[in-house]
């Protein structure tokens, strides 16, 4: 039996394993203008706790890198074991990726942004430049979280505001609970809404995901709530975003019932028919690791959204229907269909840890 037979998915689509036995597989990147050999890198899957994959057009996947965090990472869902290395993208002209993780300063927790380089073609990290780094973090969610590079050339970078005190996130002379824009060196740009700073938009609690829609030209996050009002905003510049007074102020659309959006992406490649070009599709990963299908995540939704920025349709695209941890994670549209990654995968086995994978959804023709 294969993994993708544990999902049922919306009619006139199907699931299949691409890639098993990763580690903790959290989100996905792919490389904006692939090479044409089989040997030239196609994606990347960023491992939670430090390692980053690499699939090629063939097939194949290796080790891009590993050892990335420079603590221990200890295991425990829900709670500290949910932190470690989150975000990641593609440079288009370079092919060098961005990483957003949690390092250790001496006994304290910090988040950084690294850019890597590689001399074999985007298979091996040979070295990586610090782009951000020092910004007070916490070993848990609410860490450092997606990055991705704007229509503009800029890097974008969401922070969670850190848990402890959410009024970090209406400081601005604190980064945490905001979209930050940078240069791809890490340098402030010279037009960011406030002059010196590298803050974009502030007001956000935990804003897991980023996805840029060409239609509008916006980038758009998925932004997790406390116990209510778990929400998609697009984000505008200079814009509040509401957090912690109103998690429903400048959303797309919010869950009353929260289900913890993580990843999401716009069908905007061509990947399916052009009856879902356009739509939004989001992974709701649920609770932090609970075995079996639940009424809450464990699945990937689409939206449609109007002109006015409300959303015309909404339906369960994805569900898990197996007996293990697995849920969705990391979500992203490549050349061939709708990816995503399951983080707990399966259960465990010999005492080892369960084994995520990577699934593709394709359209039936």
């Amino acid at each position: 039996m294969s993994a993708a037979d544990n999902w049922w998915v919306f009619p006139g689509f199907e699931i299949e394993t691409v890639l098993s036995e990763l580690d903790l597989p959290a989100n996905i990147a792919f490389v904006p203008r692939p090479g044409p050999r089989p040997e030239d890198p196609l994606l990347y899957i960023n491992g939670l706790y430090g390692t980053v994959t690499v699939m090629r057009n063939d097939g194949r996947a290796d080790v891009y890198a590993g050892g990335l965090l420079n603590y221990e990472p200890d295991h425990k869902f829900p709670g500290t074991g949910e932190s470690g290395l989150t975000g990641i993208c593609v440079e288009p002209a370079s092919g060098d990726l961005f990483l957003s993780m949690l390092y250790f300063d001496e006994d304290k927790v910090k988040a950084r942004v690294i850019r890597t380089h590689s001399a074999d073609g985007g298979l091996t990290m040979e070295s990586y430049d610090t782009v951000l780094q020092n910004v007070p973090s916490i070993k848990a969610a609410h860490q450092v979280q997606a990055c991705s590079i704007g229509f503009d050339g800029k890097l974008y970078v969401n922070f969670g505001d850190g848990m402890i005190d959410p009024k970090t996130a209406q400081d601005d002379g604190d980064w945490r609970g905001k979209i930050l824009r940078l240069e791809l060196d890490g340098n402030i740009p010279d037009d960011n809404p406030m002059p010196g700073s590298p803050i974009f938009a502030k007001g956000v609690r935990n804003p897991f995901g980023a996805a840029w829609r060409r239609s509008d030209q916006s980038l758009y996050i998925a932004d997790n709530g406390p116990h209510v009002d778990d929400r998609v905003c697009r984000v505008t510049r200079g814009e509040n975003l509401g957090w912690p007074d109103d998690l429903r102020r400048a959303s797309v659309m919010w869950w009353n019932f929260c289900q913890a959006p993580t990843a999401l992406d716009f069908n905007q490649t061509g990947s399916f028919s052009d009856y879902y070009d356009d739509e939004l599709f989001v992974a709701v990963f649920g609770s932090a690791y609970v075995k079996g299908p639940t009424h809450k995540g464990k699945k990937i939704v689409k939206m449609s959204l109007s002109d006015e920025g409300g959303i015309k349709s909404y339906d369960e695209f994805v569900a898990y229907t197996g007996e293990g941890p697995a849920s969705c994670c990391g979500l992203a549209f490549g050349p061939d269909g709708l990816y995503f990654t399951d983080l707990h995968g399966e259960f465990e086995a010999d005492g080892q840890p369960s084994r995520g994978h990577l699934f593709r959804i394709k359209e039936l023709t």
